[in-house]
C-alpha cells in the first residue's frame, strides 16, 4: 500500500473500486483497490477457506466490503486535517501565552515599584497603630486553624471512602455480559477424542516410569489435565498456546522447585508463597498459563526433584504434539494460533 506514514497506512476515500479473489495458502483473499490524491492502495479482506465462495462473492457481501472500504479510508484521511488542526491550534496557544507573558512581565516591572512605594507610606503612617498580639491568641488562632484542616481532611477521607464502597458494590453486581455458548456434540466429541487420546498416552507413559524407576519417579498428570481442558476447549486463547503452555511452566516449576531449599520454610507457607509469585510474574513476562499455577503448588511441596520437573515438562510437550495433530483434523478449529518462536527465528534468519 503506498502513503505510509510511520507506522500508519494512509488509506483514503474511494474512487475507483476493483475485487480480485485469489487463494493464498488455502486462505482467501478478497482485495479491494483504490485511488485518490495520486496515491494508490488496496484494502484486504480474509475469508473462511472452507465457506461457500459463492456466497462470498454475493453482491450483498461486496457492497458490504466495498462501504467498510470508504469507512476506513475515511477514518484514515481525517488524519491529516486533525495533525494540522492540532499544530495550528498549538501555534495560537504558544502566540497568546507569548503575548500575555510580555504584557504580565511589563505590569510586574512597574506594578512592583508602586506596591514598595505604596508600602513605605502605608508603613510609615500605621506604624503607631500596629498593636502586638498575645502569644495565647496566637496560639488559638493556630489550633483553630489546625482544626478546621483535621476536618476537612476527615470529611475528604469519608467521602473517598463511601465512593470506593459503592463502586465495589456496583462491581459485585456484576456486568451486563452474557455466559459463552456451549460446543456442539460433533465438537465435544472432537474435545473427547483429543482428551482421551492425549491422556491414555500420558498415563501408559507414566506407568512406565514408575515400574523402570521402581515407584521412585512418576509423570505428575494433574496439571497437565488442566492444560488439556484448555487445548480442546480454548483453542484460539493465548493461554493455551505452545509459547505460554511451555514458558510457564518452566517459570513456575523451577519457583516452586527453589523455594523447597528455603531452611525451615514449612510446606503450607511454600505452597502459598509459590503461586503469589507465580502468578503475578507469569502476568509480567507476558506467558499466562493457568496450569502453571497448579504445577507451582504441587511442585512446591518439596516431595520431587529435578527429575521430576524434566518427566513433567516431556509431558507438557507432548500433550502440545497430540493437541496440534487432532485439533487440526477439525473444520472448526485450529491450534496453534501461531508458532511464535518459529515464525521469531525465521524472522531472524532471513535479516
Amino acid at each position: 500500500t503506498n502513503g505510509y506514514r510511520g507506522d500508519f497506512i494512509n488509506i483514503i476515500f474511494i474512487f475507483s473500486i476493483a475485487i480480485h479473489s485469489t487463494f493464498v495458502r488455502d486462505i482467501m483473499l478478497t482485495s479491494i483497490s483504490y485511488l485518490h490524491s495520486f496515491e494508490l492502495g488496496i484494502v484486504i479482506y480474509f475469508g473462511n477457506p472452507h465457506a461457500n465462495f459463492e456466497k462470498l462473492r454475493h453482491p450483498a457481501n461486496s457492497k458490504f466490503m466495498n462501504n467498510a472500504a470508504q469507512l476506513i479510508a475515511a477514518a484514515a484521511a481525517i488524519q491529516d486535517p486533525m495533525e494540522q488542526v492540532k499544530a495550528f491550534r498549538e501555534e495560537v496557544s504558544y502566540q497568546n501565552w507569548h503575548k500575555m507573558k510580555i504584557k504580565l512581565l511589563t505590569m510586574l516591572r512597574f506594578g512592583g515599584t508602586l506596591r514598595r512605594t505604596a508600602k513605605k507610606q502605608a508603613d510609615m503612617t500605621s506604624r503607631p497603630k500596629v498593636e502586638k498580639r498575645s502569644s495565647i491568641a496566637r496560639l488559638r488562632e493556630k489550633s483553630s486553624r489546625l482544626r478546621n484542616d483535621t476536618n476537612a481532611t476527615l470529611n475528604e477521607v469519608k467521602e473517598s471512602a463511601k465512593n470506593r464502597v459503592s463502586r465495589w458494590l456496583k462491581k459485585v453486581q456484576g456486568g451486563s455480559a452474557g455466559i459463552p455458548p456451549s460446543f456442539s456434540y460433533r465438537q465435544c466429541l472432537w474435545t473427547f477424542i483429543g482428551v482421551m487420546t492425549t491422556h491414555t498416552i500420558l498415563s501408559r507413559i507414566n506407568l512406565l516410569i514408575q515400574t523402570e524407576s521402581d515407584g521412585d519417579l512418576d509423570l505428575i498428570l494433574a496439571p497437565i489435565g488442566a492444560l488439556t481442558t484448555l487445548q480442546y476447549n480454548l483453542t484460539a486463547a493465548p493461554a493455551s498456546q505452545p509459547r505460554n503452555a511451555i514458558f510457564a511452566q518452566i517459570f513456575a516449576v523451577t519457583i516452586a522447585i527453589l523455594l523447597s531449599y528455603i531452611p525451615n520454610a514449612e510446606p503450607w507457607f511454600r505452597s502459598a508463597l509459590a503461586p503469589a509469585i507465580v502468578i503475578p510474574g507469569m502476568a509480567l513476562l507476558g506467558i499466562i498459563h493457568p496450569p502453571a499455577g497448579a504445577a507451582a503448588i504441587v511442585f512446591s511441596s518439596g516431595k520431587f526433584r529435578w527429575e521430576h520437573f524434566g518427566i513433567f515438562l516431556s509431558g507438557v510437550v507432548i500433550s502440545i504434539i497430540t493437541a496440534v495433530g487432532i485439533n487440526n483434523m477439525s473444520d472448526k478449529r485450529q491450534y496453534p494460533t501461531s508458532w511464535y518462536l518459529l515464525n521469531k527465528a525465521k524472522i531472524n534468519l532471513s535479516k
